[in-house]
């Protein structure tokens, strides 16, 4: 993996779109099975900027969905930070560690929009 301390303009803007059209078409689309598309559509994003070097100092929404994504992996609760800081109270979705997390589109949506203002985007 190589170690970037920014994403290109054009590289975010990609995300940034993929983003918002899966968001919206999830939104459309499912009047059931949206915890699971809520789901779906994070592990999609954590995979947009794997990444994390350029993002790991201090509490950040990456960090955050890195945690997320390790509870839908794992056993629905959320971790520690294996990397990052972690404070519920200034947390996007406000979730303790260990906390059981069941997904909506809007907890997608907010932390998916925190992630993408949250990255550095270079030149």
């Amino acid at each position: 993996m190589t170690r970037h301390r920014s994403f290109s303009p054009d590289y975010a803007g990609a995300a940034r779109t993929w983003f918002e059209e899966v968001l919206q078409a999830a939104r459309d689309v499912h009047v059931m099975g949206e915890r699971r598309a809520a789901e779906g559509i994070l592990l999609s994003m954590d995979r947009w900027f794997i990444d994390r070097d350029a993002v790991r100092h201090g509490a950040s929404p990456l960090t955050e969905l890195a945690m997320v994504v390790s509870a839908i992996l794992g056993d629905g609760t959320l971790p520690r930070p294996t990397a990052g800081d972690y404070a519920p109270e200034t947390s996007v979705l406000g979730n303790p560690i260990g906390a059981h997390i069941t997904l909506t589109f809007d907890d997608a949506d907010l932390l998916g929009h925190a992630v993408l203002e949250a990255i550095p985007v270079g030149r």
